[in-house]
């Protein structure tokens, strides 16, 4: 569900269209390809405008069974790779996006590009144990409204972290990396985030009024609220994504 939303949420922004976007496209592309090629990893550039992306892969995405370059016409992410990924992890990786989605709309739009999402996931291989890989992601290209236009995604294999690492979000060009704790924290209100405590008490919307003098109506509108600021569906995917980004 959570990955769906992130669908949403990027696919559907406020796009501009122009000339100098196809060579700026074929650019990127050329970027990742580079890449894929210098580091035998797998490089994927998704166009949220046209809803599809562009994989090149070196030696280890073929290994995987991926082509040296693949377009998927039907969709702006690399489903075909996520496949790959158990589905706590995945759900993981895609939280971690929509808060940096969250934080980059946050700050200048001249320093949008400068961050990026990294993370450690773990392919699973059939009679083999699962392989370390290290996973980041990045929005390198922007509409001049700051709404992301073109992310690059890359993989590489990273063998020598054992367990897990926390997912981050840094700045690319200091290395410093965002408190992910102290950025959820000014995500929600206090009041949202009190609501968002009592729905996970399974507390309703007439007791949460009462208990906080406030109106029903109130009540309901910081629900939507929290729904819209978490990219969920419903009160339970809230509370869940709560738990998950330690909000309650």
């Amino acid at each position: 569900m959570e990955e769906q939303r992130l669908k949403e949420l990027l696919t559907e922004q406020p796009f501009e269209t122009d000339s100098e976007r196809l060579h700026i496209l074929d650019t990127v592309k050329e970027y990742a390809q580079a890449y894929a090629q210098a580091t035998n990893g797998i490089a994927v550039v998704s166009n949220f405008q046209s809803k599809a992306c562009y994989i090149y892969s070196g030696a280890f995405g073929r290994v995987l069974g991926l082509s040296e370059s693949f377009i998927d016409a039907d969709s702006a992410f690399e489903d075909n790779i996520f496949i790959n990924i158990p589905n706590d992890e995945l759900l993981e990786r895609h939280i971690l996006e929509l808060r940096y989605f969250h934080f980059i709309k946050s700050i200048p739009i001249a320093e949008r590009t400068n961050y990026a999402a990294n993370c450690l996931v773990h392919f699973q291989r059939q009679e083999l144990p699962p392989l370390p890989v290290f996973h980041s992601t990045r929005y390198i290209e922007l509409n001049s409204n700051g709404s992301a236009w073109l992310g690059l995604c890359t993989y590489i294999p990273f063998p020598y972290i054992q367990g897990n690492i926390e997912g981050c979000i840094i700045n690319t060009c200091t290395g410093e990396t965002v408190c992910l704790k102290q950025y959820d924290n000014q995500l929600l209100s206090r009041r949202q985030l009190e609501i968002l405590s009592l729905l996970a008490k399974g507390e309703g919307s007439k007791q949460i009024a009462d208990k906080l003098n406030i109106s029903v109506h109130t009540v309901s509108r910081h629900r939507q609220d929290i729904l819209s600021m978490l990219n969920v569906t419903n009160t339970a995917a809230a509370v869940e994504m709560g738990f998950r980004m330690q909000l309650i």
